[in-house]
């Protein structure tokens, strides 16, 4: 695993970057759960990073539940699910369950609207999205593009609403800058092959009924899209019935 401040993504975070790599890691079975990362120095010296970059990445990935911080001893792998309960908020982000309020308050809406409103040169964007991200299935070295995707698909389905306002707010709810834990959430999340199916299948379920011009089946595949999503970050453990994919596991939801 190696990254570098000098990856030409000056605009990006660099301790998510750095996040994202271990978590890359983790996904491919470099670290184990139960495993000690790197130290600070040892992650720093590496990768070409500062020590204070090195500490915002293994905060950032506590602050999800990737790794269990001993103090004094390290950082370890915890092989949880991801989650950002308990957290009213974080000197990294906003309180994570006003954005998912936010979320599932107007993204059924906006899926709604897409169902009456959507144009071809959009739907165009949205397969491109999902075919992109069928392609990484299997390829857990593209974790950070395939969330990056996944988010993306969120943004293109706001622009089929046709209504620019509401386009507007949800790009910036799924903005990676501007919601840098979510990345790495989704990222934990989608860390299995099977998780990553399941996330396109419901996206896919999501565009099934917008190309149908099913506005209350639109409504109903993005709002159990993302009640699923909430579910794992806030509740995991419990189950979340599905009506848009033929499967019940909470962790196989994201983005």
């Amino acid at each position: 695993m190696q990254w570098s401040d000098q990856s030409g993504s000056s605009s990006r975070r660099r301790y998510l970057l750095l996040a994202e790599a271990l978590l890359v890691a983790v996904a491919r079975g470099e670290y184990r759960p139960g495993d000690r990362l790197p130290a600070e120095r040892e992650l720093a010296a590496a990768n070409g990073v500062s020590r204070a970059t090195a500490r915002e990445a293994l905060l950032a990935l506590e602050l999800i539940g990737a790794v269990e911080v001993k103090h004094g001893d390290g950082a370890y792998v915890t092989g949880t699910q991801p989650r950002i309960g308990g957290y009213a908020g974080s000197p990294l982000d906003v309180p994570p369950q006003e954005l998912i309020e936010t979320r599932s308050v107007l993204e059924p809406m906006v899926a709604g609207r897409a169902a009456m409103r959507v144009t071809p040169g959009v739907m165009v964007g949205l397969e491109r999205d999902l075919e992109e991200a069928a392609q990484l299935v299997k390829v857990p070295d593209q974790l950070p593009r395939f969330v990056s995707l996944g988010l993306q698909f969120h943004a293109d389905l706001a622009v089929a609403s046709g209504n620019s306002v509401l386009a507007g707010i949800v790009a910036q709810l799924v903005d990676v800058e501007t919601h840098p834990l979510w990345a790495l959430v989704n990222q934990q999340a989608v860390s299995s092959e099977e998780a990553r199916r399941g996330q396109i299948a419901e996206h896919r379920a999501i565009v099934d009924r917008i190309v149908a011009g099913d506005v209350p089946g639109a409504e109903q595949a993005m709002r159990q899209h993302l009640l699923g999503l909430e579910t794992a970050i806030f509740l995991p453990g419990q189950v979340v019935a599905s009506t848009t994919a033929s499967r019940t596991d909470e962790t196989t939801r994201t983005s």
